[in-house]
Order: structure tokens, then sequence, then C-alpha cells
């Protein structure tokens, strides 16, 4: 899918480059030009005020809407002729409602006369004032009548709702607080927009499978390895991980690494041996640095087969508020659920682990200790090392 928007044509790539404190704003971007954009907006707090997960199966799932998330629905299917009347020209391509946030695929077909940001702004405070309106003058009374334990959805909704009345006289605001107001992508590349077409209507089905495997979704920032390498010397090596952790302890595993001077015939027969290994029962590993590489580990996901992935920065800051609800996209979330994921990325000091140092500087002495090139010699090291031990 080739991007409409007229600030795009003839730019240099530097243009691209996002601001991801500010949810992904791209670079002299023209917001009111034509485009493709995914909106993601939570609720305050992250309360679940939107309704509840429902489901007894994960091809059952799907959520039963409150009252304030059937109005935020409506609000959403309403976009477009809202604008119409205004002469703006826009479609919602895909949306879904879910307890604690929303997201919608928003088609811009003709520049606006204000950015893709005022639209958001005004759909975030008409849901504001809804609110206020519906509910703000009975909050008193509410928050004296509905006491007690809850079990159905329906008195779990209420008991939620008392709970975000709370929230809302505090904040003054349906949605969470943050410096950009909103999180948004512009699809700018072929098969983006249906592969998140296909993520927001699957959300029911992912919330199923992670809150009904919470061991398999959770990041662990201290995960301790110890080895004993050819010199008899013992290291403990730490790891931030999320997954099967039971898939360190298989005995079968292979390493996979992929030249770059590969030819592609070459990657096709070596990708179809580790998937053949892979059908034996025998655990992957690897880094996913070239694309060799990065195509045998989508090979592999594709082909439920277990998966040992080591990465460099890909976990959220420890504490944020990304790491809480933290998840692996795309197939990598289907192979964690069903237990044949975990994701690995090492603690600086097993960078800093002399063993590897040494490894890495008899590979290539010229990979300073902060380069790239040095963390990426030391990620198929830390395999091999996984992989022997």
């Amino acid at each position: 899918m080739k991007s409409s928007n007229p600030q795009q044509n003839n730019q240099p790539l530097w243009w691209r480059k996002t601001d991801h404190n500010r949810h992904h704003r791209e670079n002299i971007w023209d917001y009111k030009g034509r485009a493709i954009y995914h909106i993601t907006l939570t609720t305050a707090e992250r309360c679940p005020a939107f309704g509840a997960l429902d489901g007894n199966c994960e091809k059952e799932a799907h959520i039963t809407l409150s009252d304030l998330g059937k109005m935020v629905n409506d609000t959403i299917v309403g976009l477009p002729a809202f604008y119409a009347q205004k002469g703006i020209d826009i479609r919602v391509l895909a949306s879904i409602v879910m307890p604690d946030h929303m997201h919608m695929v928003i088609h811009v077909k003709e520049p606006m006369p204000k950015s893709i940001g005022e639209v958001v702004r005004s759909f975030k405070s008409a849901c504001t004032s809804w609110f206020k309106r519906q509910y703000i003058n009975a909050q008193a009374k509410m928050l004296e009548e509905c006491t007690g334990t809850y079990h159905s959805t329906s008195d779990a909704m209420a008991a939620q709702f008392v709970h975000f009345c709370r929230i809302f006289a505090t904040t003054g605001s349906v949605w969470e607080h943050n410096p950009a107001g909103y999180h948004e992508r512009i699809f700018h590349c072929a098969g983006q927009l249906n592969n998140m077409i296909q993520y927001v209507k699957d959300n029911p089905r992912r919330l199923w499978l992670k809150r009904n495997n919470p061991n398999l979704f959770k990041i662990h920032n201290s995960l301790s390895w110890t080895h004993t390498d050819e010199n008899s010397t013992t290291h403990t090596w730490q790891f931030r991980s999320l997954g099967n952790q039971f898939l360190l302890d298989n005995p079968r595993k292979q390493l996979i690494q992929c030249s770059r001077s590969m030819t592609s015939s070459e990657i096709e027969q070596y990708c179809n041996a580790c998937l053949h290994a892979a059908q034996q029962g025998v655990v992957s590993i690897t880094a996913a640095i070239s694309e060799g590489e990065k195509n045998i580990a989508r090979r592999l996901c594709e082909n439920a087969a277990p998966l040992i992935l080591l990465l460099k920065d890909g976990f959220p800051p420890v504490g944020s508020e990304r790491e809480r609800y933290y998840k692996p996209g795309g197939k990598l979330f289907d192979l964690c659920s069903a237990g044949h994921l975990l994701l690995l990325e090492p603690h600086t000091s097993v960078f800093d682990d002399m063993l590897i140092l040494d490894c890495v500087y008899r590979r290539n002495p010229a990979a300073t200790r902060n380069s790239l090139r040095y963390h990426f010699l030391a990620l198929n090291e830390i395999g091999q090392r996984l992989l022997n031990y």
C-alpha cells in the first residue's frame, strides 16, 4: 500500500523518524493530508470501564460492552457521517472497543482543514461529555449503593463503573492522560492495512489467551542461568524473559545463524533442514539478525515450532507502564500462548562478561563494546552457549 500523503514524495529517509516520547509522531508528516491511521486510546488508569471479556474458549471470546463502551462504539461508527456534514471525507475501516482501551483504523480520503489530532481530540471530548452528562450527577448515589462482592459479568461491570466514577472525579476525563493525547501509527507499506485490520478484530481472542495463560505473558526481570565454560569457570547470567522458560531445559537445540553471503537457495535449503529438526522436537535458538535468520524465524513461527528468541533492548523499560501491558506481536503472540516461545534479553552484565568479550574480539577485533556489531556478535555467542550447555 503506497501512502498518498503529499509530504511523503521526494523526501529523504530521515523524514520518517519518529518521536517515541510522543507515541510515534512522525517528523514533518502532514497530519491534515490523505493517509490511513491506526489510533489507540486507553481509559483513565487503564480501568476496564468499557466492558468485560466473555467466552468459555478463545473461539468464543468477545467483549460485553458497558453503557459507556456502547456509547464509545456508537461514536466511532458515527464518525464518517458526523464529518461528512462538515465536508470532511473519512472512513472507519476497522474498530474494536476493549475493556480498557479501543482501536480504530481511520482512512482520511481527502485533505482536511485540521489535523487528524483534532478529529481524535473531538472524539475524546464527546465521550467524556457523554459520561459526565449521564453519570456524574448520580455518582454519590451509585457509590453508596454499589457495595459488596461481584460475581457475574454485569455485577463486575457495575463494580468497575463505581471505581471509574472515583477516577473520573479526580481526572475529569474518560481517557488516560499523556502528552501526545493518543497513540498512532501511519501505514506506509503494502500489507500493513490488512494485517492491522486482522489485529484489531483479533483483540478479544488475544486478550482471552493472555488472561488464561498469565505465566507465559509475564516479564521476568531476573532469570538466572548458570553454566561452566571450557576452562571450568562458572558463569551466572541474568536475563529478562517472557514465555516458556522450560524450553531452556530441552536437551535438543539448534542455533539458527545465516551468513549474509548466503544465497536465497542456500537459505531455503537451510530453512528446510531447520524446520525438519523442529518437527522432531528440537528447540531453535536465534537472535534473528540477518534477513535469512528473520525469514527462518518467521517460518518456524508459522509452523508453531519451539523457539528461543534473543533480544537486545526488546522489552520496555523496567517499571514502566508499557512493561505492565507488553505482549509479543504477530505470530509470536500465538506461539507464546501455546508455550512454544521464550524471549530472552541479556542483562548488561552478560555483555560485559569476559567470556563474551574475548569471543567477540576474536571474531571481530574492530567491534567496539557499545557498537551494534558487538551486540550482534555477542547475542550469537550467547546463543551458542545456550546451545552447548
